[in-house]
C-alpha cells in the first residue's frame, strides 16, 4: 500500500505544468483563429492529460520515513538537479521530475520519477540510459537494474530508484519502493519506427530511439544543429548490425510525415553535412560516402523514408 502527501500535495506542481501547458495550446489556437476543430482537438488533447500517479508514502517497507519534501522540477529547470545531462531529456520531450528521499537510518533511498510527453519519449529515455539490460523479475515493468540504481520504463515515465545510504537498503526494499510507485502508473502504448529495422544481422540491446542531435551524437556527427530535420518531434530508430559475411555498420531509420519533408530533409543533410565526411557517389536518391576514418555510409530515399548506413567495415 502506499499514500500521497496529501490532497494535492504530491500531484500538484507538475499537475500545474499540466494545466499551464493546456491553456497556452488553447491560447495559441485562439491567436492563430483556428478551425472549430483544431480548437476541439487541442481541448481533446488537454482533457486527456492523465493526472500523474502519486508518490508512495513511507509504508512501503517497515521502518522507512520521507527525509525532506517533494521536489518538483518542470522545463528548464531540469538543469538545476541534473546539469549536463538535462539535454537529452528536453529533447526527447520532458514534462517534469519529481523526487522523493527516504530515510531509515544510515539507508537512504531516493525515488526519481522522469514523467515525459508520451510513452514513446520516455521508451527513448530508457534506451539511452539502461545499459546492457539487466531486469530484476520482481519489479512489475521492464527495468534495466543494479543493487545500487533501479532503472525503470512503464507508460510515459522513465523511473529511477538509488540506493545511496551509507548502509545500503536490502534489495526488497528499494523492489518493493518502485512497485509501490508503479502500481498507479497506466500503461501506454509506445509508438516509434524500431519496428522498421530489420531484423537479419540485428545485434539485439543495440535499438535506441533518436530525437535530435543529443541522441545522434554519441554514435555519429552528420553535421550541426538538427542536421536530420527531426524538428523535436520526429522519431528515428537506430541500431547496430554484424551479417553473416562479416560486414558490419550502423543503420538508422527515419520515417518523416510525408515523401515532400523527407526529401527537404535529405537536401538538407546533403547540403549541410560534416566536412569530415565526403561524398564519394551522388545521386537523386541519396549519396554514399566516407569518414575521417575511411569508414563507408550510404543515405538512401524511399517515399517518406531515409535509410542511412554509416560506420561500415567489410
Amino acid at each position: 500500500m502506499y499514500g500521497s502527501d496529501g490532497p494535492g500535495r504530491g500531484r500538484r506542481p507538475a499537475r500545474i505544468a499540466e494545466i499551464a501547458a493546456c491553456a497556452g495550446l488553447l491560447a495559441s489556437t485562439a491567436l492563430i483563429a483556428a478551425s472549430p476543430v483544431e480548437t476541439g482537438r487541442a481541448r481533446i488533447a488537454c482533457q486527456t492529460v492523465p493526472a500523474p500517479p502519486p508518490i508512495p508514502g513511507p509504508d512501503f517497507a517497515p521502518g522507512w520515513a520521507k527525509s525532506g519534501p517533494l521536489r518538483t522540477f518542470t522545463g528548464q529547470d531540469l538543469f538545476n538537479q541534473i546539469d549536463g545531462g538535462a539535454e537529452l531529456f528536453l529533447e526527447f520531450g520532458f514534462a517534469a521530475l519529481r523526487l522523493q528521499a527516504y530515510g531509515r537510518g544510515q539507508a537512504e533511498l531516493v525515488l526519481n520519477v522522469y514523467e515525459m510527453e508520451g510513452a514513446s519519449s520516455a521508451l527513448g529515455v530508457y534506451l539511452m540510459k539502461m545499459g546492457r539490460e539487466t531486469p530484476f523479475p520482481e519489479i512489475a515493468a521492464r527495468n534495466s537494474s543494479e543493487e545500487v540504481q533501479l532503472t525503470i520504463l512503464k507508460g510515459r515515465y522513465f523511473i529511477l530508484v538509488d540506493n545511496l545510504g551509507d548502509v545500503p537498503a536490502s534489495k526488497a526494499e528499494t523492489v518493493a519502493l518502485a512497485n509501490a510507485f508503479l502500481s498507479g502508473v497506466m500503461d501506454e502504448p509506445a509508438s516509434t519506427p524500431l519496428d522498421a529495422l530489420p531484423a537479419e544481422g540485428r545485434v539485439p540491446g543495440s535499438e535506441r530511439l533518436i530525437r535530435g542531435a543529443y541522441g545522434l551524437q554519441p554514435y555519429f556527427t552528420f553535421g550541426e544543429g538538427d542536421i536530420l530535420s527531426l524538428s523535436g518531434r520526429i522519431f528515428g530508430a537506430l541500431a547496430e548490425y554484424r551479417m553473416p559475411g562479416g560486414a558490419s555498420f550502423m543503420r538508422l531509420i527515419v520515417p518523416y510525415p510525408d515523401p515532400a519533408a523527407a526529401v527537404a530533409a535529405l537536401a538538407h543533410l546533403k547540403a549541410n553535412l560534416d566536412p569530415y565526411l565526403k561524398i564519394t557517389r551522388d545521386r537523386p536518391d541519396g549519396f554514399d560516402f566516407v569518414d575521417y576514418q575511411s569508414k563507408r555510409g550510404t543515405v538512401g530515399l524511399a517515399g517518406a523514408v531515409l535509410d542511412i548506413r554509416f560506420g561500415g567495415r567489410d
